[in-house]
Formats: C-alpha cells, sequence, structure tokens
C-alpha cells in the first residue's frame, strides 16, 4: 500500500476532481475517492487493471492510503477526498487533452484496440467528434503516443452500441475515410485478448479494498454484474451488435 505523504493540488482537469498526490514511493499519483464515489473508484480499479492487461497504454494504479491528518482542517479535502484507501494514478508528465488533429497522428491499431476494449467493458464515457466530446484520451508530446484515463463510467447498465458506434473517439477517424482507420474486427485475435486480460479478473477483484465494497449497495451483487458484462464476448450476440 503506498501512503500518501503530501497532497498537492486540485487538478485542473477531471469531473472527478482528482487530486495530485506525493506517495511515500516518491511517485506523483492522481488521487481519486469521494468525488468518484467508492462505485467509481471500484469501476476505475477493475477497468484500469483489465485495461493493462489487454494491452493499452494506462499509467499504473495504484491503492493508496489518505491518512486523516492531511484533510482534517480542509473542508475540501475532506468532502472531496476524506481518508481511507484511494483509487492512483501515476502521473504521466507533457500530455495534453486529444483533439481531432492529433488523432489523425494516431497508430490506426491502437486506436482499434481501444475500441473494442471500451465496448468490452462498457465504457461510453470516451467520446469525440468534430464538434467536440469528452475523449478521456492524451496525448504525450515526447514519446508522441497516446495515454488512457479514466474508468469511473465504465460498465455502465444503459450502454448505448449504436452510440458507441456512433460516438467513441475512435470512430469518426473511420467515418468514410477507411485509408485512415479500418473498420475491421478480427474475432480470434480480440476474444484472445478478452480471455488473456480475463484471467487476472478474480485477482483483482480480490484487491479491491473492503472500505470500498461496504460503501456500495450490494456490492457483492454488482461485482457478479460486471462478470456478466465481461463474459459477454464468449457469446455470437456480442460480435453481432458491432456488425
Amino acid at each position: 500500500m503506498i501512503n500518501i505523504i503530501e497532497i498537492k493540488q486540485k487538478m485542473t482537469q477531471g469531473k472527478t476532481e482528482p487530486w495530485l498526490c506525493l506517495g511515500d514511493d516518491n511517485n506523483q499519483y492522481v488521487v481519486k475517492r469521494l468525488n468518484a464515489t467508492f462505485k467509481g473508484c471500484l469501476y476505475e480499479w477493475i477497468a484500469a487493471n483489465l485495461g493493462q492487461k489487454f494491452g493499452l497504454a494506462i499509467p499504473n494504479c495504484a491503492l493508496v492510503n489518505i491518512d486523516e491528518f492531511l484533510v482534517e482542517y480542509d473542508t475540501e479535502l475532506l468532502t472531496g477526498l476524506g481518508c481511507g484507501i484511494a483509487f492512483g494514478s501515476t502521473l504521466k508528465p507533457c500530455l495534453i487533452e486529444i483533439n481531432v488533429d492529433l488523432m489523425r497522428k494516431a497508430n490506426p491499431q491502437i486506436l482499434n484496440d481501444l475500441f473494442m476494449f471500451d465496448y468490452w467493458i462498457n465504457n461510453g464515457d470516451r467520446t469525440l467528434t468534430e464538434s467536440g466530446g469528452n475523449p478521456n484520451l492524451y496525448f504525450n508530446l515526447v514519446t508522441r503516443s497516446l495515454v488512457v484515463f479514466d474508468h469511473n463510467l465504465a460498465f455502465e447498465q444503459d450502454f448505448s452500441v449504436e452510440d458507441h458506434k456512433k460516438l467513441h473517439v475512435s470512430n469518426f477517424l473511420f467515418r468514410g475515410q477507411t485509408d485512415l482507420f479500418q473498420p475491421m474486427i478480427e474475432k480470434p485475435i480480440y476474444e484472445n485478448k478478452f480471455a488473456r486480460a480475463l484471467d487476472e479478473l478474480d485477482a483483482i477483484i480480490a484487491s479491491i479494498p473492503n472500505e470500498w465494497l461496504e460503501e456500495i449497495p450490494d456490492a457483492l451483487g454488482e461485482i457478479e454484474r460486471i462478470r456478466v458484462v465481461l463474459d459477454a464476448f464468449k457469446h455470437d450476440d456480442f460480435w453481432e451488435a458491432l456488425q
């Protein structure tokens, strides 16, 4: 467990109002807790770990502990973070939020992977069209590569496949522009990628803090619902919906 030794500042981006913190391992973390809700933290923890196993460029995440003395005299920290175990994502420098022009420079295979991963975890919170959106995707100015963030709204109960196909950050590139992006779903490849990532699910779930689970109504039922979502790729209708 990483212990937070300093809370530096509120991040300027993110609806969940995360905080930049310093851990006792000398790494800086973008930390979410109360503002993201415990259910949102659970989604973040499961999706970020699965995403790394899947092969996406997701920053390393960790469970971090916030001591009471760090927040007790600050009302904003008390209501936004609180003390206890939080979700921490390693800070990545030199990032800017993706836009349409930068997307045209991205690796098409990575965009295809991202499209399929978000479909698998029912994440509709990564949108971008020519008129704007909420991409939750960043471009590293040094490595010239994409970095994937934010999964606190994954596992949507009202996830729309049609909206995903129309609005996902990856999707606008291949609408009428097949030279930039090939909308080809190689089922055997993705079945294998999903299955390999899913092998880690039990270990990921076992590591979820009890204090999060105690604050989530019917937490065990919610975890079982997530298992059903993640098992959907084993059925034909998962693939047929993409056609």
